[in-house]
Parts: C-alpha cells; structure tokens; sequence
C-alpha cells in the first residue's frame, strides 16, 4: 500500500534533489492514479468472492456451512477489503491534495497483498471438509495470481517477482506439508499436478515483473519528455521575456519627439519582423543649425542586427556633432563599423542633411531608393543607392552629394526595403511602381499621414501574411 504524505513538493525542489526520475512529481502523480486502479480491482475481486462465499453458505455448501470456516474465510475477506478500502481513501486524498506518495522502502502493502490469500489458503488447506489437497485448489489460487498480475499497477518489476517467488513456494509448501501429513501420496500423479499450481504462480510473477517493466519505462519515457516539454517551454517563455525587453529598449533608442527644424514637418516609424530588428533612424543637430537624418538597414533580423544597430546608432551619434556634411558623415561612420563587423555583416544607410532654407543634401551607402515628391511638376525624382554599404571596405568614400532645393510641398521619403519587398499571398512583390503610386495618392498629406498610408497599402497587399523583414520609415515634408 501506499502512505500519502500531506506535504507537497515543488518540481523545482525534486529536481534540485538530484533523484531518480521515480521521486519527481509527474512520475509519483501517474503512480499515484496507477494505485487507485489496483487498490479499486482488489476492492472489486475481494468484494466478488466475499459475495460468493455468502451465496455458497446461503445454499448450504459443505465447507461454507461450517460455521468456523466460514466466519474464518468471511472475516479475512472482510479485513482485506477493509484495508483495500482504506488505502484507496488515502490515495484519492492524496491527488486531491496534490501530495506525493511517501514510501518506506519495504513493500508492506505487497506483503500483506500477498499473506492474507496465502493465510485463507493454509486455513482451508487444513480445515476444509473435502480434505488438505482440496484445500490447495480453492479459488484462493485465482486471489493469488490475480494479487501478482494487479502488483504491475506498482510499477515496481521487482516486487511483482518477489510476489510470484514467495506465492509459488508459499503453495509448494503447503503440497510438502500435505504430503507429509500423509494426506498425499508422494509417488501419485495429483503432486505434480498441484506442483505445476506453484510454477503457474512463479511464471505469472515474471510475466508481471516484465510487464510491469514495459509499464515503468513507458512512464519514464513520458515523463522525460513532459519535463524536456516543460524546460524547452520554460527557457522559451525566458527567451520572449528577454526579447520583449530587448524590444521595448530598442524602441527607446527611436527619436520620440520630432526634430527641430524649422518649415520642416518629420515623422519616422520602425517595425521589427520580430521581437527585435536591425532596422533604425535618428537625427541630430548639426553644429551650423542643420539637421542630419538617417535611415539604416542592418542585414538580417532579430537579436544579432539589433545590437549592430544599437552599436552603429551610438557611433552616428558621437560623431554628429563634429561633421560638417553627408559625405563626412558617412566616411566616418564607416570606418568605425567596419573594424566591428564580421565578415557577411554589413549595414545600408541613407542621410538627409536638411536646412531651414529648404536645402537638403542626400546621400546613401548601399540603401535605395530614396524618393522626392515635387508638389509643382508633381514628379518623383528617385535616388538610388550610391557606394558600398557601410562595414565591406573601410576606405570607401561616399560621393558624389546630391543637392537640391526643396519648395513647398514638396517631399522626401527614405524607406527600408521591408516596404518594397512585401509580398502578397500570390508572392508578389509590393514594387517601386505601387509605392509611387501611394506617394502620388497621398501626395497633400503630412509627414506622418504618408508613413500610415503607405503601411496600410503594404498591409493591404499582404493579405495577411506575415512580414518577412523590418520596415522602417521616414519622410520629411516642407512647408
């Protein structure tokens, strides 16, 4: 039987323990139910025979009318049932509770499982009125082997052994005593009848013993996986949170309120793929009032181009406040990335220095296109990538500066490629052509109106699916 403690303990408590895989919690809950089933079939077989040992006295059965035999045979049903009944209580209040089993190491349970059959069966062997040998075949022997199949529940191979062993010389036992007491001829044909009763058991305690094993390794297997379920799931659930933070620092690294800049209306966005991207953009003042704006894409997405962009936002910034142009700009930025990129890694980035008079110079080391609106010829002027991306050649020099004069309404807008390599189900790109076509739409609205429409049509293109790459945005209309 099995001893509920009322104390229960903590997956992390038994895995600290350092103990087998039988004293962690999953597997003592599937002992625990295995228990309840053994504890209710005993209760039930108990139970039948008791009931049938009545009905045998109620007919006037010979042995059953013997009032001794009878309340001897009834009271040790009755006990054995009682003591069914009362670790079946015990084991429901344990899974209610939530308590682990606790064992003292011998199987008392097993024990008496196995003695009180073995006791019936010495009281009929020597008082039933048929004589000692009917005695050794009574329905007894079905308690028996039925005692020894039901130990598999125990998921103990070895108890179910030792249950077969002892039951099979227990009832070899009483064929020696009876053939000693002179009740059997030792040299008739009935004692290796009664013999082969005993081998019946021995083999029906290794069948148990093997079946009980398959039982236990199924469980083992089980558990094992549930606990690798519940540790993979665990350091995901880790993983989330320290992307979740990650995230919510990188978006803190996004320019929150708009630059200073007069005649200038600016918005950005930035939107990883996943929790974190390589995508940003800043600006800063520059020392002669003007302001430099720049996008950037850093190859691939999540973890790693997050910290190469926190990195490469942190040397723009220590750098600005000494440039005096794009070209500046970016030769410095570059050689500072490029003696922390590995090879494979590099960066694309477009700059915009823009000035109150509605001059801007742009400028970009790998990233295109970048796009102006003209609010009068209403043309979009279109800019390419120029030079090599930042982190390849630290020598490279970024040239030629393109410069323009921007009137009123007119527009810059500086994209990643998430924008226009957003496909549809059908695996259409979103295109230049419809991005322009957005820009011509949309052309009377603000910075911050442009960027929503043009998400909204990327949406609306992708149906649904889910974004491959990061976007991020920034447009710059003058007023």
């Amino acid at each position: 039987m099995i001893e509920a403690s009322t104390t229960s303990i903590s997956p992390s408590v038994a895995a600290a323990s350092g103990d087998s895989f039988t004293s962690s919690p999953t597997f003592q809950a599937r002992l625990l139910i295995s228990e309840r089933w053994r504890f209710g079939l005993m209760i039930a077989c108990y139970a039948l025979m008791l009931g049938a040992w009545i009905i045998r006295r109620l007919i006037g059965d010979s042995v059953a009318s013997n009032s001794s035999d009878f309340f001897i045979v009834f009271g040790g049903l009755a006990f054995v049932m009682t003591i069914n009944s009362f670790g079946l209580w015990r084991v429901n209040r344990a899974i209610v509770s939530g308590a682990t089993p606790r064992s003292s190491g011998f199987p008392w349970g097993a024990a008496i499982d196995l003695l009180i059959p073995l006791a019936l069966m010495f009281a009929t062997h020597l008082r039933s009125t048929r004589g000692m040998v009917a005695g050794l075949t009574t329905p007894v022997m079905l308690v028996l082997s039925l005692t020894i199949l039901l130990s598999t529940l125990r998921l103990r191979p070895g108890v179910c052994l030792s249950l077969g062993i002892a039951a099979a010389f227990g009832h070899w036992a009483l064929v020696v005593s009876t053939v000693m007491r002179g009740a059997l001829d030792a040299g008739s044909g009935e004692v290796p009848l009664l013999a082969s009763y005993g081998l019946l058991l021995l083999v029906t305690g290794f069948a148990a013993a093997g079946v009980a094993n398959l039982f236990r390794e199924t469980i083992r297997v089980a558990v094992t996986e549930a606990e690798q379920a519940e540790r993979t799931a665990a350091e995901l659930r880790s993983v989330e949170h320290e992307l979740d933070i990650a995230r919510t620092i990188q978006q803190g690294l996004l320019p929150k309120l708009p630059p200073k800049l007069d005649r200038f209306d600016v918005a950005g966005m930035s939107r990883p793929a996943t929790q974190t991207g390589g995508d940003f953009y800043d600006w800063q003042p520059l020392p002669d009032g003007r302001v430099i704006i720049a996008i950037a894409d850093v190859t691939g997405h999540g973890i790693g181009p997050a910290l190469v962009m926190a990195v490469c936002r942190a040397y723009c910034r220590a750098i600005t406040p000494t440039m005096q142009g794009a070209d500046q700009f970016l030769d410095s930025v570059n050689e500072l990335v490029s003696r922390d990129l590995t090879s494979g890694r590099f960066i694309t980035m477009a700059v915009v220095v823009a000035s109150p008079s509605g001059s801007v110079d742009i400028l970009s080391a790998g990233h295109g296109p970048t796009f102006l609106w003209r609010a009068q010829s209403k043309e979009i002027e279109r800019f390419d990538g120029q030079g090599l991306p930042l982190g390849i050649a630290d020598d490279e020099r970024y040239t030629p500066v393109q410069q323009r004069t921007l009137s009123p309404g007119d527009m810059i807008v500086l994209l990643t490629d998430g924008f226009m390599e957003a496909q549809s189900t059908a695996k259409q790109l979103f295109g230049i052509k419809r991005l322009e076509g957005v820009i011509r739409a949309n052309a009377g609205a603000t910075s911050a109106e442009m960027i929503r429409a043009i998400d909204e049509a990327v949406r609306a293109h992708s149906q649904g699916r889910e974004q491959d790459d990061d976007m991020t945005a920034v447009v710059l209309r003058y007023t």
